[in-house]
């Protein structure tokens, strides 16, 4: 069975390939939050899906679709045989993912669909086509995966980038870690609004997230920026001000978790 992930066989190829070698199966592709199949039918692409939940595309807008993926684990099933039939084949399909394909060129959205979309911070005035706030009314708190999974996921997928380049949306990692119970140590010097841990947890928790965070402590539910600082161990700095501010003091145990 020929398998491997999209990272390093870019969906439109991997299909190409397929195509010339004159292949009858189905492909599976199973990115984060999203299941999709091609068949082919001695060379020909006669059916492409793209599922998830009851959310789904079928034939020509699911080729669209895929054709953005930048990941994911795919494998191919010889022999395997269509349910139905929603793609005439021939050289409309390669045609049609090559201007998929050059079309999310032009995008930058992130390669995990898996991030989850929100607000940005905002600052500033920004005007927005009657189209581009329909869709900011209904993206705030889903998946980028779920956003695409719709009708016109090409016109979804400019709407969503000029609005994450504008800064109005910004998408985040879903970060889910244990809180951490850590005791106080103060920090002397001049500041404030700022957290330290131990270099080993930061990098361990920089890793899971691959984005920036902040800290969470508990149970004052305090959000406070974090920075690594070498051999705290079990600790967590905080300077005087923040110490007084938080009516914290040496020793005191609190709990930690980030949070993006």
């Amino acid at each position: 069975m020929l398998s491997g992930n999209l990272a390093e066989f870019p969906f439109s190829s991997l299909v190409g390939a397929l195509m010339g070698a004159g292949r009858t199966g189905r492909l599976l592709v199973r990115p984060p939050f999203l299941e999709a199949e091609v068949y082919l039918r001695g060379g020909q692409v006669v059916h492409a899906r793209v599922q998830a939940g009851e959310r789904g595309l079928e034939g020509e807008e699911a080729l669209d679709l895929l054709a953005g993926l930048k990941q994911g684990p795919f494998a191919f099933e010889p022999e395997a045989l269509p349910p139905r039939t929603t793609l005439l084949g021939g050289l409309a399909v390669p045609a049609r993912l090559a201007e998929a394909q050059a079309a999310w060129g032009g995008l930058n959205l992130p390669a995990d669909w898996g991030y989850r979309l929100r607000l940005g911070p905002g600052g500033r005035e920004v005007e927005l086509s009657p189209e581009a706030l329909g869709v900011l009314a209904q993206v705030e708190g889903r998946r980028i995966a779920e956003v695409l999974l719709a009708p016109g996921p090409l016109r979804l997928a400019r709407v969503l980038n000029t609005l994450l380049q504008m800064g109005v949306l910004e998408a985040v990692p879903v970060v889910s870690l244990s809180p951490v119970s850590l005791l106080v140590l103060p920090i002397y010097g001049p500041g404030s609004g700022m957290a330290y841990v131990d270099e080993p947890l930061y990098a361990e928790w920089a890793r899971v997230i691959r984005h920036g965070f902040r800290l969470r402590l508990s149970p004052s539910g305090i959000l406070i920026e974090v920075r690594p600082r070498p051999n705290i161990p079990g600790r967590l700095g905080l300077l005087e001000e923040d110490l007084r501010r938080f009516r914290l003091r040496r020793g005191d145990k609190v709990e930690v978790v980030p949070e993006v």
